[in-house]
């Protein structure tokens, strides 16, 4: 081959290597780019997902990281506030050439200016000469853009349910239009601004109706017995019209001749110590797990068994040991309002117990029901307390067999009831052989195949020496 031929061939290869170079350098340049705007888009994503509560860091972190793609550019994230436009976010390379930006807000939203433009009408505004601008906004353009020495400016509305809310804007020091992959890049951080409002007021609008929720439950809570409002809430109970038999220990009182004090007390004074007297006994009721069915005046309705049970000896017990508490805190609260001069009579309650098969479940209609227990049961437990004594518990037989191993009665008359066909045998309540026993007016002894039980009170010295004689009889038989 010719040498001119060679020199040539070596000239062209040495052009196509520097061409090569070129393109390889471009290309690398690109992929940088690419990846440089998926790594701020992906960081952005990542704040959306970590920042529900807040749009805040959203807008923080794309006018950060759009330093790094829109050089020598500063960028501004704006929103409409009531009539005015204010700017949430900014950055930008020169920070006296930010802050100088920032004072120039808040501004009011007007279509003159191009930040309203935006929002007002929701398109696009790219001014790649400042200098040039349409004339409507002749006048922002001289006095911000122009005086703060930006000349191009590219913004995109903002949106919140298709409606325009805020501005991102960028702004340039130098004339000119963005590429092509700065304005799709742009678009995706708009994008990106209006998922993070959506997500902001979704979830603040979540929050919102969670409170307002916890609020109205918070204040049903107090009309429902809580058994009854936990099973709602955990969709253990449903709305329906149903009902079931169960095995429950029944609890009614009332105060002892109400009336009578009701016209001696003013209505406020009234409604402050009854108001005093069943906050007492419901917090009574609730630390014995009772079920509350309903105040009815002065008078109070509990059960257990439903709809939990601890079983029916258990139940009973439960009951019988809530209706002695309560007494007792009666009584303490009577010696103090006599204290106080609220009464100068007795407040007394009646307290019945009976322990049977009810009908428990939701009555009423579709509309409006109530969950409660009917029959024959609950009857009969009404009838007890109406032949209570004052400040007295009684016991029907069945609710006594429950609890006799521990619990200190004297029988009464049976009450005789429509529907029953023998009377009713009764018990009314002394004290848990415990705390008799504690203050000697009991003996009570208990093993298996024995109890034992001594009322020193009702003993004389005649009833003692017959006591006495049984005992010493009893030791002779076991003797044998």
């Amino acid at each position: 081959m010719p040498e001119d031929s060679k020199q040539k061939s070596a000239t062209e290869l040495d052009r196509r290597l520097a061409d090569a170079r070129k393109q390889l350098r471009q290309l690398k340049r690109e992929l940088r780019e690419a990846l440089g705007r998926q790594a701020a888009t992906g960081e952005i994503l990542r704040v959306i997902s970590r920042s529900p509560n807040s749009a805040q860091p959203v807008f923080e972190t794309i006018v950060k990281t759009g330093l790094t793609l829109f050089p020598h550019a500063t960028i501004s994230i704006a929103l409409q506030v009531e009539d005015e436009v204010q700017v949430l976010a900014i950055a930008g390379p020169d920070s006296a050439d930010v802050e100088a930006w920032r004072r120039r807000f808040p501004a009011p939203v007007k279509a003159d200016t191009m930040h309203g433009y935006v929002i007002l009408e929701g398109e696009i505004v790219d001014v790649p000469d400042v200098a040039k601008a349409p004339e409507r906004f002749t006048k922002g353009a001289i006095d911000n853009f122009l005086a703060s020495g930006y000349r191009a400016v590219t913004m995109m509305p903002i949106s919140l349910d298709d409606t325009a809310v805020g501005v991102l804007a960028v702004l340039r020091m130098k004339k000119g239009h963005l590429t092509s992959e700065q304005f799709a890049l742009l678009q995706t951080f708009t994008s990106q601004a209006n998922i993070a409002i959506e997500n902001t007021q979704l979830v603040n609008g979540m929050r919102e109706t969670n409170e307002v929720l916890a609020t109205v439950s918070a204040q049903l809570a107090k009309y429902m017995p809580p058994q009854l409002y936990q099973s709602i809430i955990a969709g253990e109970q449903r709305a329906a019209i149903e009902a079931r038999r169960k095995k429950l220990t029944i609890f009614f009182s009332d105060i002892v001749d109400f009336t009578e004090i009701t016209d001696q007390l003013e209505a406020e004074e009234l409604t402050s110590l009854l108001n005093e007297y069943l906050s007492e006994m419901l917090e009574i009721a609730k630390a014995h797990d009772a079920y509350f069915d309903k105040f009815i005046g002065d008078a109070m309705m509990f059960y257990f068994g439903d709809p939990v049970s601890k079983g029916v000896r258990e139940d009973a017990a439960a009951c019988v040991r809530m209706a002695i508490a309560m007494q007792r805190r009666l009584s303490r609260l009577q010696a103090g309002w006599r204290e106080q001069g609220l009464i100068d009579r007795p407040f007394e309650a009646r307290i019945g117990i009976n322990t049977g098969y009810c009908t428990v479940g939701n009555f009423g209609s579709s509309e409006r029901m109530d969950y409660t227990i009917i029959g024959g049961e609950v009857n009969m437990t009404a009838r007890l307390e109406e032949s209570a004594d004052a400040g007295g518990i009684l016991l029907a037989a069945e609710t006594y067999s429950l609890v006799k191993d521990w619990l200190a009665v004297d029988e009464r008359e049976a009450v005789t009831m429509k529907g029953y066909s023998k009377p009713i045998r009764t018990y009314a309540v002394k004290g848990i052989y415990e705390h008799e026993a504690g203050e000697g007016r009991l003996i009570h002894r208990e093993n298996e195949g024995f109890s034992l039980t001594i009322d020193r009170a009702r003993l004389n010295s005649e009833t003692k020496a017959g006591v006495v004689g049984a005992l010493k009889s009893i030791l002779a038989e076991l003797d044998d």
